[in-house]
């Protein structure tokens, strides 16, 4: 073969070559998502009108306007209670913790990502074959609580002090005296650094001890060692210190 029958070859190779890599790039998808660390993104509320929300058997409708005290602590025992085996390696992406394949855990996991689980059935169901950690932060843990659109510890005290309302409904302050099972404990310094748990109820033996269920990344022995969704005991002299203030969705029966 001639030195001129091999230019004309190459010159054919290289230029299906141009043409695959043209059609490759006209057709990728338009909605692959860019990592930018300088997009910045609020995260938006979301509704949680899931049936599932309610994991008793006498199911309520999430939207109704009044909910009971048992029906928010059984929302908020579920979230503690569920059982799951991730089928991958889940990273936390700060990097301080990993939930290994094949094992089991109980209690939805702690995250503060984009995408935030609104119900059990929906955890389940997204959980089952991820590949990153899916759950829900404080404050998105009390909102499926309550029943509410997702808030963050920063709009839950801005509620509290401006008497804004979420979904119709206010959410105020009370003193420690008053505290009713499915009130909430919350701390804000105004800069949306803050926690919030669900308050159970007091020890009868020891009026300082709270009962609480949260979610929270700090766990404590003999608590689960991971971080997810638990019942917890906190003392109420280090929560005053601490500045928390019990707070109530007023429609909570």
């Amino acid at each position: 073969m001639s030195i001129l029958k091999y230019v004309k070859m190459s010159i054919n190779l290289f230029c299906i070559l141009i043409i695959i890599i043209l059609i490759f790039i006209f057709t990728m998808p338009s909605n692959i998502k860019i990592k930018n660390s300088n997009l910045k993104m609020s995260i938006p509320t979301f509704k949680l009108n899931d049936t599932s929300i309610t994991y008793s058997k006498n199911n309520t409708n999430p939207s109704n306007y009044s909910i009971n005290r048992t029906e928010v602590l059984n929302r908020a025992k579920e979230m503690t209670q569920v059982k799951w085996t991730p089928k991958y390696n889940l990273f936390d992406k700060y990097g301080h913790y990993i939930f290994k394949k094949g094992s089991t855990y109980y209690g939805i996991p702690y995250s503060m990502d984009y995408y935030q689980t609104s119900s059990i059935n929906d955890f389940l169901h997204k959980i089952n074959n991820s590949k990153i950690i899916y759950g829900n932060d404080c404050s998105g843990f009390v909102s499926i609580c309550w029943g509410i659109i997702r808030q963050t510890t920063l709009s839950l005290l801005h509620a509290v002090k401006s008497h804004n309302k979420i979904d119709g409904k206010n959410v105020i302050q009370i003193s420690w005296n008053e505290l009713k099972p499915g009130d909430a404990l919350l701390v804000d310094n105004g800069k949306g650094e803050g926690h919030i748990m669900m308050y159970i109820d007091t020890n009868p033996k020891n009026s300082n001890e709270l009962n609480v269920y949260e979610q929270n990344i700090q766990t404590t022995v003999p608590f689960y060692p991971m971080p997810t969704a638990r019942k917890d005991t906190r003392f109420k002299n280090i929560l005053i210190k601490e500045g928390y203030i019990p707070i109530r969705l007023i429609t909570i029966n």
